[in-house]
């Protein structure tokens, strides 16, 4: 190391750059603060510092928190990775899941939680027997409860994120009208748009892509979508359809899954488009070896489902 690099070094607190990576990661000051256990004043006066060192305002304000630069955002992965060598460099010890004791929260779409979970939980009670998981009933918006540090990890209809949460796509979809084998549109051989729309339809209310496409392909077709039943669970929309009323707007793969196999018909709506889903984690677990051993499990199994044709 030559002797200008050196005095750089010298000159500079290596714990800002710690302070930089978290308020990268929080978008806040007084969460940052919190999680590195000092005074606000003090993490202010940190991020005060940094806009010194790397001349530029680095954050500017945005609702209640502060929003990242694209200066700020250039240096995370950098400082992500220096991070993670000095962790390794002082712990100097592997991560073992069969030595590892914690608890996941996640939260998936329902319809992923009955395909995936069971090879997911295989893969805990021999690989990481001493982790627990918690799952959270997804929301409409899971991007807040990862931010907020409620959950670690949700399986959600693509979207654009926050700059600092991440996301890898897990599965692509064609949805259709599905209604039960009682159904009067059950009957009719292709239904139109019109006949669709012209009975009670379903809602899941925790979907955050499909029913907004199927509200709009409605207006675009001067239809009217009369909504008298809604759940934001997927298993109790499922057989609320059951009961023959409603027509719900469902994956055409949940209809040849071996659980509701011969209990829907479906009518194929090329006019929606196709709807990807999304593995999501916030940056401030990018790095938790757990949660990124337990992410990659997720991607496995994801992986294994579109190899046997379960998920696209």
């Amino acid at each position: 190391m030559n002797p200008t690099d050196l005095k750089m070094i010298q000159q500079c607190d290596l714990n800002l750059l710690l302070s930089l990576a978290i308020l990268i990661e929080e978008q806040s000051v007084s969460k940052s603060a919190e999680r590195l256990d000092i005074s606000q004043p003090a993490m202010s006066q940190n991020l005060k510092k940094l806009r010194a060192i790397f001349d530029d305002p680095l954050f500017i304000k945005q609702g209640q928190g502060i929003k990242a630069t694209s200066k700020a955002l250039r240096l995370y992965n950098p400082l992500t990775e220096w991070l993670q060598l000095s962790d390794q460099l002082i712990s100097q010890s592997p991560f073992d899941p069969m030595e590892s004791h914690g608890v996941i929260r996640i939260a998936f779409m329902d319809d992923l939680t009955q395909t995936m979970i069971p090879m997911i939980l295989n893969k805990i009670l021999t690989s990481a027997p001493n982790v627990e998981l918690e799952f959270v009933q997804k929301p409409r918006d899971v991007f807040s409860l990862l931010e907020s540090g409620e959950i670690d990890i949700a399986a959600a209809g693509t979207d654009t994120p926050p700059a600092n949460i991440y996301g890898r796509h897990i599965t692509t979809d064609n949805y259709c009208a599905a209604y039960s084998l009682n159904h009067p549109l059950a009957k009719i051989k292709q239904p139109s748009l019109e006949q669709i729309f012209a009975y009670d339809t379903a809602e899941y209310s925790a979907s955050n892509l499909v029913e907004t496409e199927v509200n709009q392909l409605a207006l675009q077709n001067q239809l009217q979508r009369k909504i008298t039943f809604a759940s934001g669970s997927f298993q109790v929309l499922l057989q609320g359809l059951l009961a023959a009323k409603h027509v719900g707007f469902l994956p055409q793969r949940v209809l040849t899954s071996d659980k509701w196999k011969g209990q829907f018909k479906g009518t194929v709506l090329n006019e929606l488009p196709q709807l990807d889903s999304t593995l999501y984690w916030h940056a401030r677990v990018h790095k938790d070896p757990l949660v990124q051993w337990f992410k990659n499990q997720c991607l496995s199994v994801a992986n294994a489902l579109k190899q046997q044709g379960y998920i696209g």
